[in-house]
């Protein structure tokens, strides 16, 4: 824990590295939240299909979901969404300069006794 998911319209306008990005964002919410670097599991989705606003114009958005356990102090979450919104809007500095593009993080708290899983042994 945490999961990652950064969901992108299509019509971003850097040609970025979800590792390069993700390696920083690991790393500032390691500080800001006091996760551990090695329980991250991230994954990135380039979204060709969407709809954004009214359609008038030429519009992006870049979201990233934080999933962790619940139990952070409201003011621990709003340190890691603004610590990873921080590092996101430098990633799409230049979208956010050439179209209407909303940025946003939502740290979703998960309830831990419905969530399940089961783990390789460690080597």
């Amino acid at each position: 824990m945490p999961h990652l998911v950064l969901e992108y319209s299509g019509n971003v306008r850097e040609a970025f590295d979800p590792a390069v990005v993700f390696a920083e964002i690991h790393t500032v919410l390691s500080a800001a939240g006091g996760f551990r670097p090695y329980d991250f599991k991230s994954r990135a989705v380039r979204l060709d299909t969407y709809a954004v606003g009214d359609g008038s114009r030429e519009q992006a958005f870049v979201n990233l979901d934080i999933r962790t356990f619940a139990g952070k102090s409201p003011a621990t979450r709003a340190a890691i969404a603004e610590a990873a919104l921080a590092v996101l809007t430098r990633a799409f500095a230049r979208t956010m300069s050439e179209t209407g593009c909303d940025v946003s993080v939502q740290v979703t708290e998960l309830d831990r006794a419905s969530y399940a899983r089961a783990r390789s042994r460690d080597a």
